[in-house]
C-alpha cells in the first residue's frame, strides 16, 4: 500500500473519530442538562403566555429581541425563539401583523425580509435576529391570509 494512501486513510479515520467524539460530547451534554432545559422551557412558555396575553404580536417580537440582546450563547438564543413562538400563540390578534411576511420556503424573500426587519429594529446580532424571525414566519404561515379590501364595483 502506498504511503500517501496510508496518510489519507489515517486522516479520514481521525476525522471520523473526532466527529464521533463531538457527537458523543453533545449527546452527553444534552443528557446531563435535559431536566434543566425542560424546566427552563416550561418557565419560558409560562412567561410567554402571560406576556402574550397583555400585548400584540409586535410587542412579542420587541420583547423577544430585548431578551435576545442579553442572551449569551446558542441555547439562550434558542430559548428566545421558544418564547417568541409561545408569545405569538397567546397574543392579542392583529390582522395586519403578517402582511408582507414571506413564507419560509421563499428562501430569498425570507432572507431579505429577515435582514430588513432586523435592521429596522436595530438588532445587535443580525444572525441571531434572523433565526428569531423564523418564528414570525412560521407563525404567519399558520394564520389565515389577510386580503386587501376589494373596491366595491359601481
Amino acid at each position: 500500500m502506498p504511503k500517501w494512501l496510508k496518510v489519507v486513510l489515517l486522516t479520514m479515520l481521525l476525522l471520523v473519530l473526532l466527529c464521533g467524539i463531538g457527537v458523543g460530547a453533545v449527546g452527553f451534554w444534552f443528557n446531563t442538562n435535559k431536566d434543566r432545559l425542560r424546566e427552563d422551557g416550561k418557565r419560558l412558555m409560562a412567561e410567554a403566555k402571560v406576556f402574550g396575553g397583555g400585548t400584540d404580536a409586535d410587542g412579542c417580537v420587541k420583547e423577544s429581541l430585548r431578551r435576545l440582546d442579553v442572551a449569551d450563547g446558542f441555547v439562550a438564543q434558542a430559548e428566545q425563539k421558544v418564547f417568541l413562538r409561545a408569545c405569538l400563540e397567546n397574543t392579542l390578534a392583529r390582522p395586519d401583523f403578517c402582511v408582507g411576511v414571506p413564507k419560509m420556503t421563499e428562501f430569498m424573500a425570507a432572507a431579505s425580509w429577515s435582514v430588513a426587519n432586523c435592521n429596522d429594529r436595530g438588532a445587535k446580532d443580525p444572525q441571531a435576529c434572523g433565526r428569531l424571525m423564523q418564528a414570525v414566519m412560521e407563525h404567519c404561515e399558520k394564520q389565515p391570509a389577510v386580503k386587501a379590501e376589494q373596491p366595491i364595483p359601481g
